[in-house]
């Protein structure tokens, strides 16, 4: 049999291929039970999802936030959901938490289903559902993040795979929602700097990391690199006085190159992006935020 579109994304249907070897009367045994293999596989591999249809979760704001992310399979903007979050009582948000949702600053997402397996199968039946050639398009095997320059691809495709595309960059969610949290929590009266880390964790260099969070609606201020550009183009010396200091420069050049490669730049400084002030009743990544035209937290 092969796999066909079906009625539903997570559906999708078997469709057996002609043979002798099946008779007439064998058919539809054989459908049924390839069919009911396919089924167990889907939720077996996506089992995160499938919880979110659990019949514990109370009615309400709990269950519409958990069917939109069960038909977002497993992640969605948290602006599309932020309402209904505003509406759950403590209760409906710890029935949610013990189905392993993260409902990050940006991204709300089911983190178990980050794994090859998961964005594989998210990749496969998105590829079904659009009329996609297969093998299904997807990300290499646990990479990080890539670069989307010169490629032609859907953003909300990526998205539903786990792979948010921010700037020039599609970025593994997880990685992502770490460094969204990092720039919050080391947030300081509306500005934050970036750091080395950041673009550690995203797997690209500072460039593209500046690119990421000014997809973000992060605003960048000032850049030291910009101020040292202009100090290394030395002034000509013009006496006998001033060789000593063309000597210095010398001197600087020749630093050994490992003690030069160990000095890690500081980086740019940025203002955030502001948000939608609300009561402090949300645990951030390491703590609460107390200027609120920034407000923003990971759960």
């Amino acid at each position: 049999a092969r796999i066909v579109k079906g009625t539903e994304v997570l559906k999708p249907n078997c469709a057996l291929i002609d043979s002798e070897i099946l008779r007439d009367q064998d058919k539809d045994a054989v459908l049924k039970f390839t069919q009911d293999w396919l089924n167990r596989h889907i939720q077996t591999v996506l089992e995160p999802l499938y919880r979110l249809q659990d019949q514990d979760i109370a009615e309400g704001a709990p269950k519409e936030v958990a069917q939109k992310i069960y038909e977002g399979l497993g992640i969605l903007p948290r602006e599309e959901l932020q309402n209904l979050i505003g509406q759950m009582s403590e209760e409906g948000r710890n029935t949610l938490r013990t189905k392993k949702i993260r409902f990050g600053p940006i991204i709300v997402y089911l983190p178990e289903l980050n794994k090859p397996a998961g964005v594989a199968m998210q990749a496969l039946l998105l590829s079904l559902w659009e009329g996609k050639t297969l093998p299904a398009e997807k990300p290499a095997e646990g990479i990080v993040s890539f670069s989307i320059e010169g490629k032609d691809i859907n953003p909300d495709y990526y998205r539903a795979i786990g792979y948010p595309v921010f700037g020039p960059r599609s970025i593994r969610v997880d990685m992502l929602d770490r460094v969204i949290c990092a720039v919050y929590d080391g947030a300081d009266k509306g500005k934050f700097k970036a750091q080395h880390q950041m673009a550690e964790w995203l797997g690209c260099n500072i460039a593209d990391l500046y690119a990421v969070l000014e997809a973000m609606g992060h605003r960048k201020i000032y850049d030291p690199a910009d101020e040292e550009k202009r100090d290394d183009v030395p002034e000509k010396p013009t006496d006998k006085a001033d060789a000593k200091s063309e000597e210095v420069i010398e001197l600087k050049e020749k630093e050994p190159e490992e003690k030069k490669q160990a000095k890690k730049p500081e980086l740019a400084t940025f203002i955030l992006k502001s948000g939608k002030a609300k009561p402090a009743q949300e645990e951030s990544a390491s703590k609460k935020f107390k200027d609120q035209k920034f407000v923003w937290f990971c759960n």
